[in-house]
């Protein structure tokens, strides 16, 4: 049975982690800005002030204000720097937030837990109704793209695999594992895909190391109960224990696994999006690739594995969980995208860290919502958590696109 939350203890958390990578991230903006903002202010110096002008009256115009703007916006500068930066860095930290707990959602229904695919249906159909909503709120152009459409169809086998995962390896390992994955995924992408999504990497060796660190990390968190058990000497009871849930754990880390394959090449198609269509443009298009594949991932395991005549009976509690849960990963999305795009603009390098830190929140709630790691296991989750998000950060810093 599946644990109920204590949402008191869970939301507090939450809430003090998202403020906390909030204000992280603010410092940052300000390390990353600073040549920018330098070069900002000596062109301004240099074009105002009497004396300036009129010791070198034509050094101001060697340099127009576009290309100010364009070697701001290279070295990381986000234009009116200040409200601008933190409000895409709260973006960008309650991206990481819904992306770390719309898996959650699985577990709010009193009654027995709905079959994992037939939930993931219903998750699907959410992000589909969420997509449908966003040109009315907006007033973003409805189009149709082939790039959306194949990005919500990869989302919808990256969700189904979550599913999957958490009630076999839980929530908190689950997360760590598809993160650190979709990372590795990721990195393969950005380092030897095509053309259009592949980038120069800034550090080959270091981007390795930071690789290495991950999986470390990854590693770690994984066997965090086994490393706590041998730590403090009583590893024969747990390790009986966790004999008997091998089998079921194996399964949940493999599909914690495929949920980072998957999930790391979301974004792939839409590198080959028309820029005209891209960015908010092509979220409903993506909701219709997830509403598309969810009906035929269902049926086809409802009809043609299960073999079942009828349609499924599903409770109005778990319709609503199923629902809201798309809807909630949606609304990260939605939070990404707004952040990386005009007039905020927050630079890739620092906004994939802050995206791939759901592991944090998701390991929050794992913790100290579900007690799914308790005593000793804790504190050797987070120093896996440590060392994986030493990894991310290393990544982005030496990765693909990180010196551009």
């Amino acid at each position: 049975a599946a644990r109920r939350p204590q949402s008191g203890r869970a939301v507090s958390a939450l809430l003090g982690a998202a403020t906390t990578l909030a204000f992280c991230g603010r410092a940052l903006t300000t390390t990353f800005t600073t040549p920018g903002a330098l070069c900002r202010s000596r062109v301004s110096q240099s074009a105002s002030g009497g004396a300036l002008r009129a010791a070198a009256p034509s050094a101001a115009r060697r340099v127009p204000s576009s290309r100010v703007r364009r070697i701001g916006r290279r070295a990381g500068a986000v234009p009116g720097l200040g409200d601008q930066a933190t409000f895409a860095f709260a973006l960008a930290a309650l991206s990481s937030v819904f992306n770390g707990t719309f898996p959650v959602c699985a577990r709010l229904p009193a009654g027995p837990p709905l079959d994992p695919v037939l939930f993931n249906g219903l998750v699907c159909a959410g992000v589909f109704v969420s997509s449908l909503l966003l040109p009315v709120i907006t007033g973003a152009p409805l189009v149709f793209t082939a790039g959306g459409l194949c990005g919500g169809v990869l989302f919808v086998f990256a969700a189904l695999f979550s599913f999957i995962a958490i009630p076999r390896a839980g929530l908190a390992t689950s997360q760590a594992v598809w993160s650190c994955s979709a990372i590795l995924v990721a990195f393969a992408w950005g380092a030897f895909g095509p053309a259009e999504v592949a980038a120069q990497v800034a550090d080959l060796p270091l981007s390795l190391g930071a690789l290495a660190l991950l999986v470390v990390g990854a590693l770690v968190i994984v066997n965090c109960d086994t490393i706590a058990a041998r730590l403090g000497g009583s590893g024969a009871e747990q390790q009986a224990d966790q004999q008997e849930e091998a089998s079921d754990r194996t399964t949940g880390i493999a599909s914690a696994l495929a949920v980072g394959l998957f999930g790391g090449s979301v974004l792939v198609p839409f590198k080959f999006i028309p820029p005209e269509a891209a960015g908010l443009a092509a979220v409903p298009s993506f909701g219709l690739g997830a509403l598309l594949a969810g009906i035929a991932v269902t049926l086809a395991y409802w009809k043609g594995i299960k073999g079942e005549k009828g349609l499924p009976s599903i409770a109005a509690d778990n319709l609503g969980a199923g629902l809201l849960s798309g809807t909630v990963w949606n609304l990260g999305n939605v939070c990404s995208i707004i952040a990386q795009s005009p007039p905020y603009s927050l630079p890739y390098g620092i906004a994939y860290p802050i995206l791939q830190c759901a592991l944090f929140f998701g390991g929050l709630l794992g913790i100290y919502a579900f007690n799914e790691i308790r005593g000793g296991a804790v504190n050797v989750f987070w120093a896996g958590a440590l060392a994986l998000a030493g990894g991310i950060v290393g990544l982005s810093l030496y990765g693909p696109g990180a010196g551009a």
